[in-house]
């Protein structure tokens, strides 16, 4: 089977780049997250910059049972 070769983009799609800036806790929190999955601070900000990662804004315990994090210690 023969490869096909793929067609250059039209002049009428042009490219999109974007840029990403994550700053102070936020970042530290990426740069922390990205070395315990092992993969790239850059990458998780991409992923939390297009809503798909998500960070709480409060502490844990602040936010027990919303957006999925919280800890569990037993009945309520």
């Amino acid at each position: 089977m023969s490869e096909q070769p793929v067609a250059p983009p039209t002049p009428s799609e042009p490219d999109i780049t974007a840029n990403v800036t994550v700053t102070g806790s936020r970042a530290a929190l990426l740069r922390d997250l990205a070395a315990v999955l092992g993969r790239t601070p850059e990458s998780l900000a991409i992923e939390w910059a297009a809503g798909s990662l998500v960070i709480p804004t409060a502490t844990i315990g602040e936010t027990l049972g919303e957006d999925g994090w919280g800890l569990f210690d037993g009945p309520s």
